[in-house]
């Protein structure tokens, strides 16, 4: 077995997986080592196929993810460190051995080991039956072999060898992939779980222009060493397997987590388990060469002259906008990480000072930049430098190709702003509706933003006003140089030492229904100072303010005489029951009489009242009446 083709090239996907691709020579087939977790993973997506050569693949296979410990324990081969001879003496006795030692060849049926102990010290003796009734004793010091004629027991020995080396790997295990032949080019690819790569960047600034500087942060992925590996870089989610949806989720847990729910909605186990535990390896995909798919690869098979190690590299095509390449291969050691260039560039930088919230005093200092790479900047920190000064660390947006970014690191203290608002507002117009009155009043904030600043020379600075829906925002004398749907940019010249101030007038507008029932004397009279209303407006909405002010009075009398008369009822109740206890004669007779008297006189006031509430009723009725048709007349079109 030859060893396996070398790693030329590596995708890291931003949602935590490698994709990862190895070519070479091979003779006859090689390994390929993974982690226990990775197996299923590196399975599911594991191709090979020989690009030239007279080879064949015939088979993938590998190792049984079971516990190895677990396996020998249950084939009773599991023994503690220094104990392997004795405990395999013990677990094979009763099967047939050849020994060859000092004292010559012997051959027959393992009774056991036992030890004695002696002035010259312990000795260790090896009891065979070589025949019916015999019984021969070896020196275990000066047997040189032991060969287990039994095949069951060869077996064993074979799965205590092979169990033992995978459980020394740890949670390694081995996918062996067979060749039938030589191949001179064997390409293999599969996919890992790995470690999300990290982009930050470096700003060095000077006067116009400035170095601008991308690492990546990346991780091996393998269990082994690479040498000058190509590195590639992805943010594009890729497609999930065994599915036509679309792309994976943005990380790699929900990814794993996603397909390992899949399969057991489907029934197909979490892992590829082995049917049993001999041999240690399953086939599970085999088949020979894969035939070309591209007329690409065709051609390149055709060229039996070509050198066997001049093997085309992947770093001629050109990235897509979500892809990075490492400016130069990469050696790693196992499972460590390194910060590696992605690319260097010059850039031409503006820095511009901006008020960006309402409450700032001083404005953020901005470095600006055009993104003149073919790839999209994905959001990452930034250490800027400005002529050899370190100012800070901020965050780069995401930015896409041609896209200007931002970076905001500082404040200048030496500007500063303040700001005074004067509000006012007044009724435009009235609409009268059937359900009240439509006010429209109109609002006008006035802001002033003074620049006070203390450089030597002039400066430009930006100031943003945000802005709220349905409001209108004017600067006097300036323009906005950008505009989103949260604010305006104005851009303000600012002379040395000196302040220049932005005078912006906010307005808007806005209705409010005042319903005829709670109009008040006072507004009516705003109105018709104010113009909105015409003399006959005037005296139509006085009209109908004075009849609803008499129907809620003859209301109000109304509820009163109502209070009264239930007085009186209840009083006429007591009386009634106090009359139905007293006798005619005597003092009760004269009680009686002045009780009679006094339910008469309440009798005659109870009628009183009812003819007073029911001209009460009627003369409120007529009031709203004369309301309703003053507001007909009004809310006519």
């Amino acid at each position: 077995m030859s060893a396996g083709p070398a790693v030329r090239r590596i995708v890291l996907y931003k949602q935590g997986i490698a994709h990862i691709e190895r070519r070479g020579s091979v003779q006859g087939g090689f390994d390929l080592l993974v982690d226990r977790a990775e197996l299923g993973e590196v399975l599911r997506s594991l191709t090979v196929w020989v690009e030239r050569g007279g080879g064949h693949m015939t088979a993938l296979a590998f190792d049984a993810p079971e516990d190895p410990d677990a396996a020998l324990a249950g084939r009773k081969l599991r023994f503690e460190p220094g104990a392997t001879l004795r405990g395999m003496l013990h677990a094979t006795r009763g099967r047939r051995v050849r020994i060859e030692s000092s004292e010559g060849s012997a051959e027959g049926e393992l009774l056991g080991f036992e030890e004695s102990t002696s002035p010259q010290g312990a000795r260790r003796w090896l009891l065979l039956r070589t025949g019916l009734g015999q019984i021969a004793v070896f020196d275990l010091a000066a047997i040189r072999t032991l060969d287990f004629v039994d095949a069951a027991v060869r077996g064993s020995l074979d799965m205590l060898v092979d169990r033992s080396r995978a459980s020394a790997r740890g949670d390694g295990r081995s996918v062996h992939v067979v060749l039938d032949g030589a191949a001179d080019d064997v390409r293999v690819l599969y996919v890992v779980p790995s470690t999300p790569f990290v982009i930050s960047y470096r700003l060095a600034c000077g006067p116009s222009d400035a170095r601008f500087f991308a690492f990546a942060l990346i991780h091996n992925p393998l269990e082994e060493d690479l040498e000058r590996v190509e590195f590639v870089l992805s943010s594009k989610a890729p497609t999930q397997v065994g599915s036509a949806q679309g792309p994976a989720g943005t990380r790699a847990n929900e990814l794993v987590k996603h397909e390992r729910t899949r399969r057991r909605a489907s029934g197909q186990p979490n892992t590829v388990r082995a049917p049993v535990p001999q041999p240690t390896v399953n086939v599970i995909t085999p088949g020979k060469t894969l035939p070309p798919k591209t007329s690409e690869r065709t051609s390149e098979s055709n060229e039996s002259n070509a050198s066997s190690i001049d093997l085309e590299t992947s770093s001629t095509t050109q990235p897509e906008a979500t892809e990075w390449r490492a400016s130069d291969p990469v050696s790693l050691r196992r499972r460590s990480a390194a910060m590696v260039p992605v690319f260097t560039t010059t850039v031409s930088i503006r820095k511009e000072r901006v008020f960006r919230d309402a409450a700032g005093v001083h404005p953020d200092l901005l470095v600006c930049f055009d993104n003149l790479t073919s790839s999209v900047l994905e959001e990452g920190r930034c250490a800027v430098y400005d002529l050899g000064r370190y100012l800070g660390e901020a965050t780069l947006p995401q930015t896409a190709p041609g896209a200007s970014a931002k970076l905001s690191f500082a404040k200048d203290q030496s500007v500063r702003r303040s700001r005074t608002s004067h509000k006012t507002s007044f009724v435009a117009s009235l609409d009268f509706k059937p359900e009240g009155v439509d006010e429209q009043e109109s609002f006008e904030e006035r802001h002033f933003v003074t620049i006070r600043s203390d450089h030597q020379v002039d400066i430009d600075v930006v100031v943003d006003i945000a802005r709220v829906e349905g409001r209108t925002i004017v600067a006097e004398g300036h323009t906005p140089i950008a505009e989103t749907a949260a604010s305006q940019s104005f851009r303000l010249q600012v002379p040395a030492l000196g302040e220049a101030t932005l005078s912006v007038c906010e307005s808007w507008k806005q209705a409010r229904r005042v319903p005829y029932d709670g109009l008040e004397l006072t507004q009516v009279e705003g109105w018709r100072r104010s113009g909105l209303l015409d003399e006959e407006q005037h005296e139509t909405l006085i009209g109908m303010l004075r009849a609803w002010e008499d129907a809620r009075s003859a209301d109000t009398q109304w509820a009163r005489l109502e209070r009264e008369m239930l007085d009186l009822f209840s009083r006429q109740s007591k009386i009634t029951d106090q009359l139905g206890v007293l006798h005619e004669g005597g003092p009760e007779g004269m009680l009686r009489m002045r009780f009679v008297s006094e339910l008469d006189s309440a009798q005659h006031r109870i009628l009183a009242i009812d003819e007073e509430m029911q001209k009460l009723r009627a003369r409120a009725s007529t009031h709203r009446q004369s309301a309703q048709q003053a507001l007909t007349s009004l809310s006519r079109p």
